[in-house]
C-alpha cells in the first residue's frame, strides 16, 4: 500500500519525467512522403514501411529499426549541341530522360524523447543503409540501363502524436547514398525526405 502511495506522489510532483510509453515491444508503421535528390533529379513520392523494437536499454526509449524505402526521381531535358550533327546535318532530336530507382534498406538506432512536449514525443536517429540502384536513360531513340549498389547513411528527426493503439507520426530525412554509373557519373543520389507521413503501431 506505501508502494502505491509514493508511486502516486511521484507521478504528481512537478517536474517528475514522464514514463515510457506502454505496449509491446514491437513497432510496424508504412509511411509516404516527398524526396528531393541533391542532384538535378526531380521531386519524388517515397513509399517506406518500417519494422522497429524497442529495447530494454534506455528506459526502453531507445528503438532499433530496419526500414525498406523505395522511390524514382527522374529528369528530362534537351541535348541542344548543334555538333551533335555533324558536317553540316541537322542535329537529331537530343531529347533524353534520365530515372533513378533506388530500393534502400536502413538500419537506425532511435532514441525517443517520450512525451517530452505534452503528448508529443520528439525522436532522433540514423545508420548505415544499403542502396540498390537501377538507372534507365533515353537518348536518341535508344535505352539503357545500368544496375548496382553500395553502402550509404541516413539520419532521421521526426514528432509523434498519440492516436489509438499507436501515433501519428511526421518525418525528415537525410541521405548519403553514393553512386557511380557511366550514365550518372560519381555523384551522391541520396538526398532529403521533406515530408514523411505515417502511423506506427505499437505491437
Amino acid at each position: 500500500m506505501n508502494a502505491l502511495v509514493l508511486v502516486a506522489l511521484a507521478a504528481l510532483t512537478p517536474g517528475a519525467k514522464p514514463a515510457p510509453a506502454e505496449g509491446g515491444n514491437v513497432l510496424l508503421a508504412p509511411k509516404v512522403g516527398f524526396f528531393k535528390s541533391t542532384t538535378a533529379l526531380g521531386g519524388d513520392l517515397y513509399l517506406g514501411l518500417e519494422l522497429g523494437y524497442v529495447t530494454p536499454w534506455l528506459e526502453r526509449r531507445l528503438v532499433v529499426t530496419l526500414e525498406v524505402g523505395y522511390h524514382r526521381p527522374q529528369t528530362t531535358g534537351v541535348l541542344t549541341d548543334p555538333q551533335l550533327g555533324g558536317f553540316g546535318a541537322p542535329p537529331p532530336d537530343g531529347r533524353y530522360t534520365l530515372a533513378v530507382r533506388e530500393v534502400a534498406f536502413l538500419l537506425s538506432a532511435v532514441y525517443r524523447f517520450e512525451r517530452a512536449f505534452g503528448s508529443l514525443t520528439p525522436y532522433v536517429g540514423g545508420g548505415p543503409g544499403l542502396y540498390l540502384h537501377r538507372a534507365t536513360s533515353d537518348l536518341f531513340g535508344a535505352t539503357a540501363s545500368e544496375s548496382g549498389g553500395g553502402l550509404g547513411l541516413q539520419a532521421l528527426l521526426g514528432v509523434e502524436l498519440p492516436l489509438g493503439p499507436g501515433g501519428l507520426f511526421l518525418e525528415a530525412h537525410y541521405h548519403l547514398a553514393p553512386l557511380d554509373f557511366v550514365t550518372t557519373g560519381d555523384v551522391n543520389v541520396g538526398g532529403f525526405l521533406a515530408g514523411g507521413l505515417g502511423y506506427r503501431l505499437r505491437l
